[in-house]
């Protein structure tokens, strides 16, 4: 304690101050500011002849209304609530929405459930949105190593177990419902990396044990799953959270070094995907790629304006998952295009805001990775679908007919808009991680 805290005049006008912040966790922080204002105005006032208790007490006058005081630091310490990111989410939405109710009013092949189910999606969507966006993010931490485990045991018995429709797949039945637990599993996985003990802490043991579980586990199971895509995605959100944990280069490259070539052997057991993949983004006018010729062949008869509402899908296959962009422009214009791509762009700045503006660096890592989980689901099958990147499959979030993850990635924009709102909340004696020495 302080020597002037122990003054009853001090010790008021502090509770008084602190009574007006709803922020608890601000309290000490502003407490300790308060308290320096005071020592300062208290020694400058003895400088001039008067005694310590009343230069203490006129130091405090000086300070002005405690109430007034705690009134302005409410509003500077309040939640925030992120517009912008609410907006550009609801934008996207409302254009899947659109998008796959033109896809039903243009073919009869579909029925009236495949709106239903869309909504029903929503609605839940939104519900976990509302709750991430209310749950304090920072008490999550705690669970991340038992949510990494749990996935981890998911996506093993997704593995050996899972089907679909008597089928052989990465799916888990739930109740009426089938998830794909691979796709589904990837963003709880990332954030569960994001509060686990970072590698600047690590022991010699404990590093060999977290990048044989942490780094190539994941990587031998979407290898299984012959997830290339999801297999990329992963390997580059441990790479980007590697970088921001570890304490010099040489230790990022030592942890880095089996996950990559646990990636490089399972390309290499791809070669023959690869390459055909290679000849179709080569040659999309062949006629064993002709979905890839259609969707040049729709995008260069939208126009800038497109064909309207609930036109016909030009033999595109899959219109509602991975090719739901070039019917959008097929169906609404080159114009179209370029505003979804600028909305896309606009997103995905501002999870980068979000990471920036953060003290937390548990809020940090979080927002990191999911501009890496977002940035590939969303600019890939954009370009994909432009003709610019090979085909894989990989439907956007918020605009594709998704179910489950519909529902997961919502979530996450709950989780993202929760940081948000304690941006101005968290105390900045909460520790940054220790900047990389290059060594």
């Amino acid at each position: 304690m302080r020597p002037v805290e122990e003054y009853k005049v001090v010790q008021d006008f502090l509770a008084q101050v602190c009574k007006q912040v709803r922020a608890r966790a601000m309290h000490p922080e502003i407490r300790e500011e308060l308290l320096g204002h005071i020592e300062e105005r208290t020694e400058l006032l003895m400088l001039e002849g008067n005694a310590e208790e009343p230069a203490v007490q006129e130091a405090v006058k000086q300070m002005g209304d405690p109430g007034d005081i705690g009134k302005s630091l409410h509003l500077a310490h309040r939640p925030q609530l992120d517009w912008k990111l609410l907006v550009l989410l609801a934008l996207f939405l409302i254009i899947g929405l659109v998008g796959m109710l033109s896809v039903y009013y243009a073919d009869e092949g579909y029925s009236v459930s495949l709106v239903e189910r869309k909504l029903l999606y929503f609605g839940i969507g939104v519900l976990f949105l509302i709750g991430f966006y209310f749950l304090d993010y920072r008490k999550l931490k705690k669970y991340s190593a038992l949510v990494f485990f749990l996935i981890v045991i998911l996506m093993v018995i997704s593995l050996v177990y899972g089907q679909l429709y008597d089928m052989r797949t990465t799916y888990i039945n739930i109740g009426p419902v089938g998830v794909n637990i691979i796709t589904f599993s990837l963003i709880p996985l990332l954030l569960a990396l994001a509060g686990m003990k970072p590698p600047s802490q690590w022991g010699r043991w404990e590093a060999a044990w977290n990048i044989l579980y942490r780094g190539v586990l994941p990587v031998v199971l979407y290898s299984m799953s012959s997830s290339i895509v999801y297999t990329y995605i992963y390997v580059i959100g441990f790479l980007v959270l590697t970088w921001r944990t570890s304490k010099s280069m040489k230790q990022f490259a030592m942890i880095s070094a089996l996950p990559l070539l646990g990636l490089a052997v399972f390309l290499f057991t791809r070669v023959d995907h690869l390459l055909f993949r290679w000849r179709e983004f080569m040659n999309p006018s062949a006629k064993e790629m002709w979905y890839i010729g259609n969707n040049a062949d729709a995008i260069q008869a939208a126009g800038w304006l497109g064909q309207g509402f609930g036109q016909a899908t030009p033999k595109i296959p899959y219109v509602l998952y991975d090719n739901v962009f070039p019917y959008l422009i097929y169906c609404f214009g080159w114009l179209f295009g370029i505003v979804v791509g600028v909305l896309i762009l606009l997103f995905l700045v501002r999870l980068w805001k979000i990471s920036t503006v953060h003290k937390d660096p548990y809020a940090k890592h979080i927002a990191a990775l999911l501009i890496v989980v977002f940035g590939f689901r969303l600019l890939w099958p954009l370009l994909m679908g432009l003709g610019i990147l090979p085909k894989v499959t990989l439907d956007p979030p918020f605009f594709s007919y998704s179910g489950m993850n519909q529902i997961l990635d919502m979530a996450a924009v709950g989780l993202l808009l929760s940081i948000y709102r304690r941006k101005n909340m968290i105390p900045s004696e909460v520790g940054e991680a220790a900047p990389m020495k290059v060594a």
